[in-house]
């Protein structure tokens, strides 16, 4: 009797157990600002269980961005992406900004820009886990781009066009000019606020492309640069003192210009630029222009042939501008254009790119490095493209090439998305402390 009723009780055991299903695997999710890193766990796996965990967004123009990375759980059976690197997915490593940078647009979706089209102040994210296939949780998650308050006004008086961002409260704060480069118009508004949001009443200037300003990148008078930095300077949001300038590609050429030129300018960060002045879009014409006379612009005697961008836009793949842009030109000829930052007492940031395909940032930025010796840092971004100045973490899938012609013709930019992610946070941190030091 007692070896059946055992049995029973075995059986009944048995039953219950396998009627028992297993709980949902927990997910828990947190973030901070756009800047930070973002918090991803996943719990109540078994050990060497495959998860899935995906983020998605949907950007101003309805595009919906994702990301997605596959993990095996731990001993413990948890997941947590700041911790363990995927086994496969959008991104490679242990990085708890992965999900972020590595969002990409669905297959065959046309790109026309490198960006994706964001022009609030946070985006709104699902964070979700798949486990064979099928969803078993997801929460939404709000990432603020810049601090609360940030506010924005559009600047259109004393021959100066742009905005102006300013950060909460009445300050006065620090100022900071913002320059874009050879796509001319207003420079990245996103930056613009995301760096108000830091401390600093930035002056986003546009130079050409707009109306009221020269049409093209072509002999833009210093002048125009020192009255936006006097304009600043006087605004009551403005504290004391002098301003910071920073630049991307062209703009960050300009950047060097002005802390030579200008003399109401105590910082510099200029990213990817040039130390050498570039010509403009005429023949043999400059950039920029001084007192009314050019800035000499770099000659080549002989310079790189594009055969090679032709060949590459001919079979539809990105050409390589960097080919054709100061690569062949001799120590000599690069002094002769160099910008003369050695007039200035200014503190000076000079970033390039190791694989930057627009143009020789590296090289060109030493031209203003051997000018300023001990008085200015150049970094060099490992593995980075052209573009790595903008908010950090928002996606860098499309950085390594630009649509000049959407769908037609395309430039190279350089780096792989993840170099380009890591380098622009990199980059940025760089110019906020900048500014916080000199400011």
């Amino acid at each position: 009797m007692r070896r059946v009723i055992g049995l029973l009780a075995a059986a009944l055991l048995l039953t219950g157990c396998a009627g028992t299903a297993r709980a949902a695997p927990a997910l828990d999710v947190g973030s901070g600002a756009i800047d930070e890193p973002l918090a991803v766990v996943v719990s109540g796996l078994t050990p060497g269980e495959r998860a899935s965990v995906w983020a998605r967004m949907t950007d101003d123009r309805g595009r919906l961005w994702t990301s997605w990375a596959t993990f095996a759980a731990d001993r413990g059976g948890r997941v947590d992406i700041a911790e363990h690197a995927p086994v496969g997915g959008s991104y490679a490593g242990a990085d708890p900004t992965g999900l972020l940078w590595s969002m990409r647009l669905p297959s065959g979706e046309a790109v026309s820009e490198p960006r994706a089209a964001l022009s609030g102040s946070e985006v709104q994210l699902t964070v979700g886990v798949d486990i064979g296939g099928r969803t078993v949780a997801q929460e939404p998650v709000v990432v603020p781009l810049h601090a609360p308050g940030v506010r924005s006004v559009p600047v259109a008086e004393d021959g100066l066009v742009g905005d102006l961002h300013l950060p909460p409260g009445p300050g006065p704060h620090p100022g900071v000019i913002l320059l874009g480069g050879s796509e001319g118009g207003r420079p990245n508004p996103e930056l613009g606020r995301f760096l108000a949001g830091k401390g600093f009443a930035v002056l986003g200037l546009a130079y050409f492309g707009l109306p009221g300003l020269p049409p093209a990148l072509d002999r833009i008078p210093v002048e125009y640069g020192n009255r936006a930095v006097d304009w600043l300077r006087a605004r009551p949001e403005v504290s004391d003192g002098r301003v910071g300038v920073v630049g991307l590609s062209r703009g960050g050429e300009f950047a060097l210009v002005l802390g030579a030129f200008s003399p109401g300018v105590g910082a510099v960060a200029s990213v990817v630029g040039s130390g050498a002045v570039f010509p403009s879009m005429a023949p043999q014409a400059s950039s920029w222009t001084h007192a009314g006379a050019e800035l000499p612009p770099l000659v080549i005697a002989a310079p790189g042939s594009p055969v090679g961008f032709l060949a590459d836009a001919a079979r539809g793949r990105p050409g390589k501008f960097v080919d054709t842009q100061g690569t062949t030109a001799t120590r000599a000829e690069l002094d002769r254009a160099a910008i003369p930052v050695e007039r200035s007492d200014a503190a000076f940031l000079l970033v390039s790119a190791e694989r930057d395909e627009m143009w020789p940032s590296q090289r060109l930025l030493d031209v203003a490095a051997r000018r300023l010796g001990d008085r200015a840092e150049h970094v060099v971004q490992p593995g980075a493209g052209h573009f790595i100045l903008d908010v950090p973490n928002l996606p860098t899938s499309y950085t390594t090439a630009a649509a000049l012609i959407p769908g037609v013709f395309w430039a190279a930019g350089g780096g792989t998305p993840q170099a380009n992610a890591a380098a622009t946070a990199d980059t940025v941190r760089r110019v906020v402390e900048l500014f916080q030091e000199e400011l």
